[in-house]
C-alpha cells in the first residue's frame, strides 16, 4: 500500500486563515490631517530645541534669543510701529522687482523657447549668468544706479528674472511635439496653437520658476538694502545687529519668513487655479 506523506507545517509558517486577514484600516482623521499634525510636531520640536540651546547656554543669548523673546519683540515691533513701518517699503520693492521680472522673463522665455536657434544662441549666456553670484554684482548695480530705489529694484529684478526665464524656456521648448502636430493636422493656426496648446502645456512647468523667483526676491532685497537706504526690513535687521538688539534682529528675520510663507501661499493658489485642467489627467 502506498503511503501518503502530508507536508509538515513549521511552527513559524503562518496559517492560511491569517494570510487572508485584511490589514487594519488607518484612522481617517489621521490620514486627512497627516501633514498638519506632523508639521505641528516638527515646529514644536524645533522651538523646544531652540529654547533649550539658549537656556543651557550652549549659545550665548547675545547671539541667539529665546523663542518667546523673539515673539515678544515681533509683537511689540508691530504694535509700536518700529517694525511695521519697515515692512511696506521692502514689500513694495520686492513686488515691483518681481512683477518686472515676471513679465520680462516669461515674454523672453516664450520667444527663446519657441525658436530653436535662439535656444542654442542663449545657452552659453544662461549657463554663465544663472550661476553668477548676486553679491558679486551688487557693486555693479550701485555704480550704475547709485544706492537709491532704482538699484534695489534692479537687484530684485535680476534675482527673479533668471529662474522665471530659464523655466519658461524649458517649458515652452519641452511641449510635446505630438500636441503641436495634432493641432496642425486639425487645421489650427499659429495663434490658436500658441494660446490654446503651447501656453496651457507650459504653465505647469513655468510655475516652479515663479515660486523660486518669489523666494529670491526677498533674499536679494535684504542684500540690496544692506548697501544703503533709510527704510526696509534689511536695514532694520542690520541696525538691530549693530546695536546688539538680538530679539529685534530675529523678529525682522521672522517677519521675512512669514511674508515668504504668505507669498508662497498666494502663488500656490494661483498655480492650483491656472493648472486645474491637468488634475485627473496627470498625477499632479
Amino acid at each position: 500500500m502506498a503511503t501518503i506523506i502530508e507536508p509538515v507545517r513549521g511552527e513559524d509558517q503562518p496559517q492560511q486563515e491569517e494570510d487572508l486577514t485584511p490589514p487594519k484600516a488607518p484612522n481617517p482623521w489621521l490620514v486627512k490631517y497627516d501633514r498638519l499634525i506632523y508639521g505641528i510636531i516638527g515646529l514644536a520640536a524645533f522651538l523646544v530645541l531652540w529654547w533649550w540651546i539658549v537656556e543651557s547656554e550652549a549659545v550665548s543669548a547675545l547671539y541667539l534669543s529665546k523663542p518667546q523673546d523673539v515673539a515678544k519683540a515681533f509683537v511689540d515691533g508691530l504694535a509700536d510701529g518700529t517694525l511695521r513701518s519697515e515692512i511696506w517699503p521692502s514689500v513694495q520693492r520686492a513686488l515691483v522687482g518681481f512683477a518686472i521680472a515676471l513679465v520680462v522673463g516669461i515674454a523672453l522665455g516664450i520667444v527663446v523657447g519657441s525658436v530653436r536657434i535662439f535656444q542654442k544662441l542663449a545657452e552659453p549666456l544662461l549657463l554663465f549668468f544663472r550661476n553668477l553670484s548676486l553679491l558679486a554684482l551688487l557693486p555693479v548695480f550701485v555704480v550704475f544706479l547709485g544706492i537709491g530705489e532704482e538699484s534695489k529694484v534692479a537687484i530684485v529684478v535680476w534675482a527673479c528674472f533668471w529662474p522665471i526665464f530659464v523655466n519658461a524656456v524649458g517649458a515652452v521648448g519641452g511641449v510635446e511635439r505630438i500636441l503641436l502636430n495634432a493641432a496642425r493636422t486639425l487645421g489650427a493656426g499659429r495663434v490658436y496653437i500658441f494660446t490654446r496648446v503651447v501656453l496651457p502645456a507650459a504653465i505647469p512647468a513655468i510655475f516652479p520658476g515663479i515660486r523660486l523667483a518669489a523666494a529670491n526676491a526677498f533674499t536679494a532685497l535684504v542684500a540690496a538694502e544692506l548697501v544703503g537706504g533709510a527704510q526696509g526690513l534689511g536695514i532694520y535687521i542690520n541696525n538691530a545687529a549693530l546695536r546688539y538688539q538680538t530679539p529685534q534682529m530675529y523678529a525682522g528675520i521672522l517677519t521675512l519668513g512669514l511674508i515668504g510663507i504668505l507669498v508662497n501661499g498666494v502663488l500656490t493658489a494661483a498655480e492650483w487655479r491656472l493648472t486645474a485642467w491637468q488634475r485627473g489627467l496627470t498625477n499632479k
